[in-house]
Order: C-alpha cells, then sequence, then structure tokens
C-alpha cells in the first residue's frame, strides 16, 4: 500500500470512527436517566407488576411496556393471596367475606373497585371509566424505559456505505492501485469499494434494529420476577385470566350458554361466502372465528 493510499484509507476510517463514536454518545446521553433506573433497581428483588409491564405478555418476544399484562399479574396476584375469585367467564370478584386492606396501592385499588361494581373482566378493568383509579394506580409502575432501542443502525449501516465508497473513489481519482492486486490499474476501485462496504456494514450491525427491545439483560430478570410470583398459579387460573384479558368475543355470554359456532347452511353451501348464526356480540364474517395473540427480542445491551 502506497504513502497516499494509507492516507486517504486512514482518513476515511477515522470520520466512520466519529461517525460510530457520535452514535454511541449520543445513545450514551439519551439513556442516561434509563441506566440509573436500572442500577437503582439491580440490587433490589423486582416488583412483578413492573416487570409485567416490561415484559408485555407471558411469551418471549412480545412488544415491551403492555398494560395489559401488567393488569392480568395483578390480577393473578390477587387471586394468589386468596383475596379474589376469577370465574370460567373471566369476571373477577372479592367476595365481602375476602375485602380486607392491601399494602399494594395496585392491588388495593383493584381489590376496592372490583368489590364496589361487583366485579369486572381484566378487559373492562382497561377499558371501562370506573375503574380509572386502577388504571391510573398501575401506570405508576411502568419503568421509566424506552420500549425500543431507536434508529442507530441505520445512520451507521450509511455512514459504512459513503466511507467504503468514497474512499474507493478517493483512491481511484488519485491514480492509487488497489493493494494485493498484480493490476496498478486504478479502474479496479470501482469493484473493490464492495467487499470494503461489506466489512463496514458488518460493524455497523452490530448497533441493534430500531424495533428492538433494549436491555436484555434487565428483560431476564423480569421474566425470573413473573415466573417466581405466579409459581403457585395454577394452569386453570392461568387460562381464566387470559380470557379475562381479551374482548367480549372471546368469553362466554352472562349467562353460561356456550358461544355458538359458524353454522353454514345449505343454502351457502358452494357459495364464497357462506351465512353464519353467531352469537349477537360475536363480529360476522367469513374470518369471525379467526383469533390470535400476535407475538412478535433482542437488542442491545445494559
Amino acid at each position: 500500500m502506497t504513502g497516499t493510499t494509507t492516507w486517504i484509507a486512514t482518513g476515511w476510517l477515522l470520520a466512520f470512527g466519529a461517525v460510530d463514536a457520535g452514535l454511541y454518545a449520543a445513545w450514551w446521553r439519551r439513556t442516561r436517566d434509563e441506566r440509573r433506573f436500572l442500577r437503582g433497581v439491580r440490587a433490589a428483588d423486582l416488583d412483578p407488576i413492573l416487570a409485567a409491564w416490561w415484559l408485555g405478555a407471558s411469551w418471549e418476544g412480545a412488544p415491551a411496556q403492555q398494560e395489559t399484562y401488567a393488569a392480568e399479574v395483578a390480577t393473578s396476584l390477587l387471586i394468589l393471596a386468596g383475596d379474589a375469585e376469577i370465574d370460567s367467564g373471566g369476571r373477577i370478584t372479592v367476595p365481602h367475606t375476602r375485602f380486607r386492606d392491601q399494602k399494594d396501592p395496585v392491588l388495593a385499588a383493584l381489590m376496592r373497585l372490583a368489590h364496589l361494581h361487583k366485579g369486572a373482566t381484566v378487559d373492562v378493568l382497561l377499558t371501562d371509566p370506573r375503574f380509572q383509579r386502577f388504571r391510573t394506580v398501575l401506570r405508576t409502575r411502568r419503568a421509566p424505559l424506552r420500549s425500543r432501542f431507536g434508529s442507530s443502525r441505520f445512520p451507521a449501516l450509511t455512514a459504512a456505505f459513503v466511507t467504503a465508497f468514497g474512499m474507493s473513489m478517493h483512491a481511484m481519482i488519485m491514480r492509487c492501485a488497489v493493494p494485493g492486486l498484480p493490476d496498478r490499474d486504478p479502474g479496479w476501485w470501482t469493484m473493490a469499494w464492495i467487499p470494503l462496504w461489506a466489512v463496514l456494514a458488518a460493524v455497523a450491525a452490530i448497533w441493534p434494529q430500531k424495533m428492538a427491545r433494549p436491555w436484555p439483560r434487565f428483560t431476564r430478570r423480569c421474566r425470573t420476577a413473573v415466573t417466581r410470583a405466579l409459581a403457585d398459579q395454577s394452569s386453570d387460573t392461568r387460562f381464566r385470566v387470559s380470557i379475562s384479558a381479551s374482548g367480549p368475543s372471546r368469553r362466554r355470554p352472562p349467562d353460561g350458554t356456550a358461544v355458538a359456532r359458524p353454522r353454514v347452511t345449505a343454502r351457502a353451501i358452494g357459495r364464497t361466502s357462506p351465512s353464519y348464526d353467531l352469537d349477537p356480540d360475536l363480529p360476522r364474517g367469513p374470518d369471525a372465528h379467526h383469533h390470535g395473540p400476535d407475538s412478535g427480542d433482542f437488542g442491545g445491551g445494559d
């Protein structure tokens, strides 16, 4: 490598390094408060409701900071303590004989309002104006963390492309030979920038994706905290709580009768859109019986 090529490569690579250093400095400044919070909870046992907020759902890879799962875990904790009951339709009730003071503000608000209004489902807790007090207290347990890493990878990849292409074109204009090739034709730089960009892009790809969940170590601690808190929960109770968090179409009608299944009439055979005999609370249409949660964790280190 000639002296001119060395200086060209050094200048462009230093510029690339400066861009990455700037991205890291910006990320460090943006997450200062978050890292302070994480240091504060590092030595303490994690609150399972806060942990549920961050996890977003019981399965891995769910979007972070979901209120529904926090409400599900709060409900499960109240049931596990023996202070509430849940029926097969997902309705949570607090018998008068079990009503007592709760130290936890979230559980206290849940017990008080469920007892006052003769029960509710998790879905109702999160949508009905009568339970606004519960939602207000529940939201105070949300960890002050961003749910997505942010857009650092794209600028880093762009810098990698500009560096590789700019370095190659600069060397070609200066009539520098490509190092390692016996042919000293500078025109080879029009091809040499591609593997160079691949190497720099691999370095830039260390940055997590924009939609990735940050703080994976904290995520693992949250998973452990919720699992430990609900270790004694039965599978039947877990299923009932999940039904309680679903919309009305996933639950049984108030009278306890089974939800009617779609029935294709004889006249509808052979038609594109069969008719259905459905419960009036269910959505109508050929896809009315299809349900299922979306799932979608990896991110920057903490």
